[in-house]
């Protein structure tokens, strides 16, 4: 009686499918993440220049509890941007992780 054979054609076509979807929507979000973290660069050279005015008008005689509320919010935004930029970094690292953890996975890649 011959055995089955283990590795069939159309279980790798499922699994290549399969696979295949995840890959795709790994893709997908590793582009939202990376736009995401783009358009966070902006914001901060926004924030580091209204701190360098901020810094500028107490120079120049402005009254500091003015300026020192300004800079309290400015410093509050710059941290939960950076926050927010290093919760990026991170998720970007575990879908380029996930992603060649998958490229082993996949049926058309195996040796």
């Amino acid at each position: 009686m011959p055995l089955p054979a283990l590795r069939s054609p159309s279980r790798e076509y499922v699994d290549e499918r399969r696979l295949g979807r995840l890959v795709r929507l790994l893709q997908a979000t590793q582009v939202e993440i990376e736009k995401e973290a783009t358009q966070l660069y902006p914001s901060e050279n926004a924030m580091a220049d209204c701190a360098a005015f901020s810094v500028q008008a107490l120079e120049n005689g402005e009254t500091l509890d003015v300026i020192s509320v300004r800079i309290d919010t400015l410093t509050h935004n710059m941290m939960l941007n950076h926050k927010r930029q290093v919760s990026l970094q991170r998720q970007l690292s575990f879908v380029r992780r996930t992603q060649a953890e998958l490229q082993r996975l996949l049926p058309s890649h195996r040796t």
